[in-house]
């Protein structure tokens, strides 16, 4: 009996010990007694980005590349799928270049759950820095995997595959040099549509809000053809988590119509896509993609313009923001301890893009950015008291979790509260405050 007693008493020690080593409290310090948050705002008192005053007026060129492999791949988005079995439609990046003779912005978009972290390294690696790159993705979530060498990216995404990533950086650059050399003069118009109907708030159906506009831009070239730049805040999740079909979802869909019936080119990227899902669409699966992208198209074609000049300046920066420890839920008030998240996923990293073209500003999150900050806090607003339109994407080529409104953390057991968000309490208002410090800076 004492054997027995001596022996529970050491496994009972040691799991006491095991846990205490791997989950901790989360830590609800007040955001501006944190030494991150004050280093980053420190910086982003000096932001001064870089101006290229226009030499031309504007041109545009664009591409696209099939991605889609010849052989089985993993599948990411939901549970594990080590392979498709099918491919329903075809999965792109796609590249825009807009450049005022000074300065080539890039646009590269890729029909993935997110931009590679691997793969954009990759790319800026090959890049002159004489042009200026804005990453983002369609946030499919019936793509393709196996670009996430961690441990849980392996896991959940499938074996990295780096001969894979490799072979695709040669054909971006192969086809941003293409679209670069194919210029020509062009006129722009920044658009934005009401399509709220579409989409609803999954942390709150029915008080939480969203935003619901389609924003983009439209391009006209010398020689009449049209290129179009779309984003939309809903989820692409249509699909079902069972599905090994490859597609690219409502995204790939909306870009296929707009290409067949008006535009010589299409690209989409992933708007404030955190905490926000498809609604009011009866069909399910890809009658449902198809259904929404002809109401999101029709949106499109009926949307304000707001023009550009042709001569315009564009300002270029990626702004550093800084991290406080990981703090992935294990409960509501306890988390992963940061040691053990860095072993099973990446540290902590991710920049803000910033581009301005003439008075329309890009955002590019290192993150699922949700609307709903962009709403409740006025963001777009505050934009417009300065006669500048705000367009902020997700997915710049860094990843660093959910970044949803900060009344849900702590009470939620929503995944995106829960399992997602990676950074903790307060983050929706230091995103927000740092949005806001760079609009200031923007006027």
């Amino acid at each position: 009996m004492r054997k027995f007693l001596r022996w529970s008493i050491i496994v009972l020690v040691s799991l006491f010990v095991l846990v205490v080593a791997l989950i901790g409290p989360v830590d609800f310090a007040p955001l501006k007694e944190r030494p991150f948050y004050q280093r980053t705002m420190l910086q982003l008192d000096t932001f001064k980005p870089a101006i290229h005053s226009p030499k031309t007026k504007l041109k545009a060129g664009w591409s696209a590349i099939n991605i889609t492999p010849k052989s089985r791949m993993p599948m990411a988005g939901y549970a594990p799928r080590n392979h498709f079995n099918s491919v329903h439609d075809s999965v792109y990046v796609r590249i825009l270049v807009i450049d005022n003779g000074s300065i080539p912005c890039i646009f590269v978009s890729a029909d993935l759950l997110l931009f590679p972290p691997t793969l954009k390294d990759k790319i800026v690696q090959r890049i002159s820095p004489n042009r200026f790159l804005y990453f983002s993705a369609t946030h499919a979530h019936s793509s393709l995997g196996a670009w996430d060498d961690s441990i849980i990216g392996n896991l959940i995404l499938g074996s990295y595959n780096e001969p894979w990533l490799d072979s695709l950086t040669s054909k971006i650059i192969s086809r941003i040099d293409l679209a670069l050399a194919q210029l020509q003069p062009a006129s722009l118009n920044y658009f934005e549509a009401d399509a709220n109907e579409y989409v609803e708030n999954r942390l709150a159906p029915e008080h939480g809000q969203t935003d619901g506009k389609i924003r983009g831009l439209k391009i006209t070239r010398a020689d009449g053809s049209k290129g179009l730049l779309a984003s939309y805040s809903a989820h692409p999740t249509n699909i079902s988590h069972l599905s090994l079909a490859l597609s690219g979802d409502y995204p790939a869909a909306l870009v296929r119509k707009a290409e067949q019936k008006e535009f010589r080119f299409a690209m989409f990227t992933a708007g404030m896509v955190g905490s926000h899902r498809v609604k009011g669409i009866p069909e399910t699966e890809f009658a449902q993609c198809d259904t929404l992208a002809d109401k999101l198209l029709k949106k499109i074609r009926t949307a304000k313009n707001f023009a550009v000049n042709d001569s315009v300046e564009i300002s270029t920066a990626t702004i550093p923001v800084e991290y406080g420890p990981s703090q992935l839920h294990v409960l509501q008030k306890y988390k992963v301890r940061d040691w053990v998240f860095r072993g099973l996923f990446s540290p902590l990293k991710g920049e803000i893009t910033y581009l301005k073209i003439g008075d329309i500003i890009l955002l590019g999150m290192p993150c699922d950015f949700s609307g709903e900050i962009f709403v409740r806090d006025g963001l777009g607003a505050i934009a417009e008291s300065h006669d500048q339109k705000l367009f902020i994407t997700s997915f710049n080529g860094q990843y660093v979790g959910y970044i949803t409104y900060d009344e849900y953390y702590g009470h939620s057991e929503q995944e995106e509260v829960m399992a997602m968000n990676w950074v903790g309490p307060y983050y929706g208002d230091y995103f927000s405050q740092i949005t806001k410090k760079i609009l200031s800076k923007s006027k």
